[in-house]
């Protein structure tokens, strides 16, 4: 283990043990992930697809364990070495390349074995698939350019709109998600001032998640999101019109599947499929059957435990 991390791993894996997800009994892997965060599930989806080893740490999002200061002076670390701004304005979107590094979100992989701390999840995605030692690349060089270009339309979607309206009561405003998280940040701040590192990580969270309580949840934002997506899958059926197989690029699996499976899954379990049914959007349904079927995203999301997220009070 390369020694500058070791502290940091050790301190980080006490606080959240890890269990080995295959067989290795000390995978140089360690990943620190969610049950229901769709980013984990992207990164779950590609490990049981590539069958890489790794350490699974599990963290609960709604105990607010992404925002415990050794989690997230680790994530500084990956931030500080992808050149990553700190994000401190929220677009309802997981892009990294758009809105900056989160220091207080998953998933994380650390490589013991290197010392990389990755913390964005289409980098940790790309990262695996090409780490892995058999098997065909979930990234063909000659597909690599309408690969990305999906996966950059899947990173681009407001998604946060739609989540943080559903898991609160419907007699709550709907910004109650994003103001909670204000409110820790604020009490962190004042416990961690004389730490300059923490400061930084829940002063930019506390902008980031202010922005959002104030921008993205009036009608207009809710509504201009929900088009967005919608607009998407539009454009997602007329390729899948033109694909020659089960598959966006026929019938080999690329990352683009599995990630537009991890988005399809998710707005159907938030009750959202009408963006499909009423758009009639036929091939999209019957993509997302297929996909359904995929051993590894049942791994990563359907057979995962409490991965599947029901609306709160809707």
């Amino acid at each position: 283990m390369v020694s500058s991390l070791a502290p940091l791993l050790d301190t980080l894996t006490k606080r959240f043990p890890g269990i080995p997800a295959e067989h290795s009994d000390a995978p140089d892997l360690h990943l620190f992930h969610a049950p229901n965060s769709i980013c984990s599930q992207k990164v779950r989806a590609v490990l049981a697809e590539r069958g890489i080893d790794y350490s699974s740490h599990l963290l609960n999002i709604f105990a607010g364990d992404t925002y415990d200061p050794d989690y997230v002076r680790v994530r500084m670390v990956g931030c500080r070495s992808a050149d990553l701004r700190l994000a401190d304005r929220h677009l309802g979107t997981t892009s990294v390349a758009s809105s900056g590094c989160d220091a207080c979100v998953v998933p994380t992989l650390i490589d013991a074995a290197t010392g990389a701390v990755l913390v964005d999840s289409r980098a940790i995605c790309v990262g695996l698939d090409t780490r892995a030692a058999s098997g065909p690349s979930l990234i063909p060089d000659q597909l690599r350019t309408p690969i990305f270009a999906e996966m950059a339309i899947i990173d681009e979607l407001p998604n946060y709109q739609s989540l943080a309206v559903k898991v609160v009561p419907a007699t709550v405003p709907r910004n109650t998600f994003a103001a909670s998280k204000v409110a820790r940040c604020d009490a962190l701040l004042a416990k961690h001032q004389g730490d300059p590192d923490l400061r930084a990580a829940y002063q930019a969270k506390r902008d980031k998640e202010q922005f959002a309580a104030e921008k993205l949840f009036d009608d207009a934002a809710l509504m201009a999101a929900r088009q967005t997506i919608v607009d998407a899958l539009a454009g997602l059926e007329v390729r899948l019109s033109e694909a020659s197989g089960r598959f966006l690029f026929g019938d080999t699996l690329t990352m683009a599947d599995l990630f537009w499976g991890c988005e399809l899954l998710r707005i159907d379990e938030m009750g959202d499929a009408s963006m499909w049914q009423d758009n009639r959007l036929p091939l999209v349904e019957a993509y997302l059957a297929r996909l359904s079927d995929v051993p590894s995203l049942r791994t990563a999301i359907i057979g995962f435990p409490g991965a599947r997220m029901a609306p709160a009070g809707h």
